[in-house]
């Protein structure tokens, strides 16, 4: 009974001596690195980031990611622990890195109002720019006609779409061009006849899909108000000869 006694006793001197020693241990190499100061790496990119802690025994933490749109993308914007800081080689610098600018794409405003365009915007996190009007035929008065930028364009968060608004139909003596695209060149040529518009040129482009003698282009687009000198040029289909257009 009593070497058993003597055995777990030795175990428990020898068990106590061993973790004293690790600890011994391990705060000497902790004590035998370095102190380090920790470099500014703000606003420069990940790579380059790397070379410096490097060069000094530390390590980069990539954490999060984060719009910033006074940041390139791929810079860092925040460093812990901060520059100027008192650490160890082997320590890590955790940093935040920038994806830029938040980045939004432009909804379809057109055939809105603008009441309807102000909110649309809003909810989007953009904003309405100019203003301007506009004589339509083709929308009606008090709706968007066009907007720059156009639809799906990507434009910084709480960015500007300016709108041009429609005034409706025109007063009697001002002449808009109509809408020809998709038609056929017979009804422009009708209507250039009865409102004294000369054709400058009926230019044919090949396409085997459209309809021969579909409109695919016109000058002046349309809604332009003609003036004294009214001139129209048309574009074509040509080359799809097997059906005809009603």
């Amino acid at each position: 009974m009593r070497k058993i006694f003597q055995w777990v006793l030795w175990f428990l001197i020898g068990g106590i001596a061993f973790v004293v020693g690790m600890n011994r241990l391990i705060d000497a190499l902790i004590h035998s690195k370095k102190d380090r100061v920790v470099p500014n790496i703000i606003g420069i990119n990940i790579a380059d980031s790397l070379d410096v802690l490097s060069s000094m025994n530390l390590y980069l933490k990539k954490g999060a990611e984060e719009f910033n749109s006074n940041v390139p993308a791929g810079l860092i914007i925040s460093q812990s622990p901060v520059a100027g800081s008192i650490i160890k080689e082997g320590k890590a610098v955790n940093v935040v890195v920038s994806v830029g600018g938040e980045v939004i794409f432009v909804p379809d405003l057109t055939n809105q109002t603008v009441r309807s365009v102000q909110l649309i915007l809003r909810k989007n996190g953009l904003d309405l720019g100019e203003q301007d009007e506009k004589y339509s035929t083709v929308v009606e008065k008090g709706k968007i006609i066009s907007q720059n930028p156009a639809l799906r364009t990507s434009i910084a968060k709480n960015g500007l779409v300016n709108i041009v608004v429609s005034l409706g139909t025109p007063p009697e003596g001002v002449l808009l061009m109509p809408d020809f695209l998709g038609k056929n060149i017979a009804e422009a040529e009708n209507w250039t006849n009865q409102n004294g518009v000369k054709i400058k040129n009926i230019n044919k482009v090949k396409d085997s899909v459209i309809l021969e003698n579909t409109v695919v282009k016109q000058m002046p687009e349309s809604d332009v108000v003609l003036g004294e000198n009214k001139t129209a040029e048309f574009w074509i289909a040509v080359g799809n000869t097997e059906q005809t257009q009603n």
